[in-house]
């Protein structure tokens, strides 16, 4: 297993949708990292926040760059699961449509090719989430204070004060705001990871096309979160539980963790299902 693990860490790092979405996704991070620190070029240090609020996932309507609020939204919305979907979900479709899954099949046991193809591909989603928020984070640790002047000057830090009441993990949050966002980072990742195996067990439906495969996962996130919206359920929208939303009262974890394991347990199941009944 280790041998067929390499080889397809090896294929992931060269293909070619995995580095160009990564490239895509550090630009975009980059440019709104860019105009977003610009609304405070020249500003008072005193009127400069901590560095973890400018986090793309942080919520928080009392920083300046409300004219780009929507931005966080917008980007959870979709840059968590087209990405996912995109770099390697695919990889059995074109194995199967390239003509060489006979001869891998040949040379390898079949179940442990596709489970090392699962293994590989969860870890692409997590990487292609993970990596641009991290990246996220650390370009504002480096421009802005790590914590506010106006937290230190009246010990009372801001995510102490009462709109923030609501925040989940709120002890952590208060021991350490950067653990906090990191904590999301990660949860986020696993949450790109889940998506494209999502995709994955998608790929083994015969007389599917790679677009169902991209962007199915995409369309039921959407839907999933529309639907609960509209209901009033705002509390069973997927998005609220991947970014710090402390305006968002009635979270329960335990909502995005069965998701989560519903997720992978009826994906295990479409690839079994379907790669026992194919024919090789």
């Amino acid at each position: 297993m280790p041998a067929v693990l390499k080889t397809e860490f090896i294929k992931l790092f060269r293909k070619k949708e995995f580095n160009m979405v990564l490239t895509l996704e550090i630009v975009l991070i980059c440019t709104l990292f860019d105009l977003r620190a610009l609304t405070y070029y020249k500003a008072p240090t005193s009127e400069l926040p901590s560095a973890y609020q400018m986090w793309i996932g942080y919520i928080n309507s009392n920083v300046r760059f409300i004219d780009f609020s929507y931005i966080g939204d917008i980007y959870y919305l979709f840059f968590l699961t087209l990405p996912a979907s995109i770099v390697f979900a695919d990889t059995y479709l074109e194995d199967k449509k390239g003509n060489v899954l006979n001869f891998i099949i040949t040379r390898c046991d079949k179940s442990l090719y596709v489970l090392s193809k699962g293994i590989v591909v969860f870890f692409s989603g997590f990487i292609i989430i993970f990596l641009p928020l991290l990246l996220d984070q650390l370009l504002y640790i480096i421009a802005f204070p790590l914590y506010a002047i106006s937290e230190v000057n009246a010990g009372n830090p801001v995510y102490d004060k009462y709109y923030l009441t609501q925040i989940y993990f709120k002890n952590l949050h208060t021991l350490n705001p950067y653990l906090h966002n990191l904590l999301y980072i990660f949860l986020d990742g696993f949450f790109g990871g889940t998506i494209a195996v999502l995709s994955y067990a998608v790929s083994f439906f015969k007389k599917v096309n790679r677009y169902i495969v991209v962007v199915l996962p995409t369309i039921l996130f959407l839907t999933q979160n529309f639907i609960f919206a509209l209901l009033g359920k705002t509390n069973y929208c997927l998005s609220y539980y991947l970014n710090v939303s402390p305006s968002i009262g009635g979270l329960d974890y335990k909502v995005f963790e069965y998701s989560i394991l519903g997720v992978l347990i009826a994906s295990l199941f479409m690839i079994v299902l379907n790669a026992k009944g194919e024919e090789i």
